[in-house]
């Protein structure tokens, strides 16, 4: 495996990892969709940290490696895929269908167009890179 490859791995990962982290976080905080959850003030600074580790998972994503165009379609469809899967998931199990339900897969759909957005305005050239490792 080349170094080329691992940090192209590693950068895809964090960038999606913390994507999806963020909206789903965003979504349950701002109790627009849904009754905001009450954070105990013990659990502010537990809630702060994952915030800022998030935010730092996005910026050394970000800077690990500048993702190609192609990279950066299947993360943003990799986000997407978490978003819509989890919250449906749990819809079906639980047999609840809330807002918050609904918002986060709102997101998830959001990312998924902004995928497709990146894959359709790719020029046809950048499909090669598709082809070769790292």
């Amino acid at each position: 495996m080349t170094r080329s490859a691992v940090r192209s791995a590693a950068s895809f990962f964090l960038v999606t990892f913390s994507t999806a982290f963020l909206f789903t976080l965003g979504a349950r905080l701002t109790g627009w969709f849904t009754r905001a959850p009450e954070v105990a003030p013990e659990q502010l600074q537990a809630l702060g940290v994952a915030i800022m580790v998030a935010v730092v998972c996005l910026a050394v994503g970000a800077g690990i490696r500048r993702l190609s165009a192609g990279e950066l379609q299947s993360a943003l469809l990799g986000a997407s895929a978490v978003l819509l899967s989890t919250p449906l998931a749990i819809a079906v199990l639980t047999g609840d269908w809330e807002i918050s339900t609904a918002a986060v897969s709102g997101m998830g759909v959001l990312t998924l167009a902004l995928g497709w957005l990146v894959a359709l305005t790719r020029r046809r050239e950048s499909l090669d890179e598709d082809l070769s490792d790292g």
